[in-house]
């Protein structure tokens, strides 16, 4: 869970620095082997959230290039929760993701709308390091598995049957 949490940010950070060299390939490729038990058995949370709103975070990332701007390049997604699959997010929580400024990692996220969301929790090593942004959100969104929800109820129950079967295995 925690390793997850550090490989999200590094993956992050990884990003700024390959956008210098145009020739590599996108870092945001999902992993080999990704399969959506993997992703449901390595998230920390698993549930289904209306977005009630998002803000940049005010945690400034260290180490990035002057062209990305002054080191915020977090958001914080706030949503109340719906249906929790896996762990226990909070009621009316927040949790995280990048601006997607560089290669195109992170989760576009919109008021008012639902999502299944994937979380990676924060670890240990995060939340010495960065603790104010451990003390914003309780982690970082899955940049593989997240999606947004249809508004239709017959088609978000069809969205939503793999994950239901996938918890009640766990």
């Amino acid at each position: 869970m925690g390793e997850r949490f550090r490989l999200s940010l590094s993956l992050t950070l990884a990003l700024f620095g390959a956008a210098l060299l145009p020739g590599v390939a996108s870092a945001c490729s999902m992993p080999a082997g990704w399969t959506p038990q993997r992703a449901f058995a390595e998230a920390a949370l698993v549930f289904h959230g209306l977005v009630t709103a998002t803000e940049l975070s005010s945690t400034e990332v260290e180490g990035l290039p002057a062209d990305v701007g002054d080191g915020r390049i977090l958001v914080n997604v706030h949503y109340e929760t719906i249906e929790v699959f896996k762990g226990s997010p909070e009621a009316d929580g927040a949790i995280s993701t990048t601006t997607l400024i560089m290669g195109g990692c992170g989760v576009p996220v919109l008021a008012g709308q639902h999502f299944l969301f994937y979380v990676n929790g924060i670890d240990e090593t995060t939340r010495k390091d960065m603790p104010e942004l451990a003390g914003q959100t309780q982690g970082m969104i899955s940049i593989y598995d997240t999606q947004m929800l249809p508004p239709d109820p017959k088609m978000l129950d069809e969205a939503l049957a793999d994950v239901r079967a996938l918890a009640k295995k766990h």
